[in-house]
């Protein structure tokens, strides 16, 4: 998949999260900002209340951020497939196998994992082939 591809499939998460009532609620503790990498491109995303307040490509140099979480653009197309391939089909499995980084606070991973798992598995539910 190219690269403009999954950007833009990536852009379209806050739609399809914020709209999603059941997945909103799951999230309605959480308060953060990531910082999302597809290869070389950044976001920042902004959660308040479990909505995706923002997503933006440009944001301050020293912008802080509760988690890093950042993959190449192959890890990326591959965890958004239908039906991934096992090692392929969770943040977790391509942290593991070295595809994807995940730095920062624990307890904001580990208090809302189910919530960015969905969140960040939206495009393979929206998008998948």
């Amino acid at each position: 998949m190219e690269q403009d591809s999954l950007l833009r499939i990536f852009e379209s998460i806050p739609e399809h999260v914020n709209r999603n009532a059941h997945l909103v609620h799951r999230g309605r503790y959480m308060n953060a900002r990531l910082k999302i990498s597809l290869a070389d491109v950044p976001y920042l995303m902004e959660i308040r209340d479990g909505k995706i307040a923002q997503l933006t490509r440009t944001f301050p140099l020293f912008q802080t951020t509760d988690l890093v979480i950042s993959a190449g653009s192959d890890a990326w197309a591959a965890l958004w497939e239908k039906f991934p391939k096992a090692g392929w089909h969770d943040i977790f499995a391509l942290h593991k196998r070295g595809a994807m980084q995940i730095e920062g606070e624990s307890q904001v991973l580990f208090s809302n994992l189910q919530y960015l798992k969905d969140v960040l598995n939206t495009p393979r539910l929206r998008h998948g082939a």
